[in-house]
């Protein structure tokens, strides 16, 4: 066990992903249901929907980015090795998420 604890801010980078996912979740239904709502056309509603998916994944990319060129830092040992490498596959696993969860409605019928 490190002598120090880890700052609190370290700990919010692992739902730091997911809440961009939330949000990319929020936005797109929203988006989605004011396009239907207002009678949009299809390749309109289509690109913005597009538009906002490829917002939240180049969010999650340079967050992802940013993480893994910081590094660890050498005062906590073990326990800063493991929380970075737990926070960037949540990252990852955030990144899969968001584009298998939110890519292929894109190609489905837009309004109903």
């Amino acid at each position: 066990m490190s002598e120090r604890a880890i700052p609190a801010r370290r700990l919010w980078w692992l739902a730091a992903g997911f809440a961009v996912w939330c949000s990319a979740l929020v936005a797109l239904y929203a988006l989605h249901a004011i396009g239907c709502a207002f009678a949009w056309s299809s390749g309109s509603l289509r690109l913005g929907l597009a538009m906002v998916l490829f917002a939240h994944l180049i969010v999650i990319g340079w967050m992802w980015r940013d993480i893994t060129r910081a590094g660890t830092d050498p005062d906590f040992d073990p326990t800063d090795s493991f929380l970075h490498g737990a926070v960037i596959w949540t990252l990852i696993a955030a990144l899969v998420a968001t584009a298998i969860t939110f890519g292929p409605p894109l190609l489905l019928a837009t309004c109903i």
